[in-house]
């Protein structure tokens, strides 16, 4: 296997950490989740709340995925 092809397993098409941590949660979690960000719920608040219940995730990690920037299949 080449440095190009492990490169191209371990990072391409893979979800960031945001959506890892919103897969794992459950679908009740999952709603309410997308519930607060319809209604305008800030970043910073919503990061607390999810820490609070155990998910591990950053604001970096949330922006990233919120901007586009992450490294979501694009």
């Amino acid at each position: 296997m080449t440095l190009a092809d492990r490169y191209k397993q371990t990072i391409v098409n893979q979800p960031c950490p945001y959506v890892l941590t919103v897969n794992a949660m459950t679908a009740e979690d999952q709603k309410t989740l997308e519930e607060m960000w319809a209604n305008g719920i800030s970043q910073r608040t919503i990061l607390r709340l999810l820490r609070a219940e155990g998910y591990k995730t950053s604001n970096e990690a949330i922006m990233a995925h919120r901007t586009n920037t992450c490294k979501c299949p694009k």
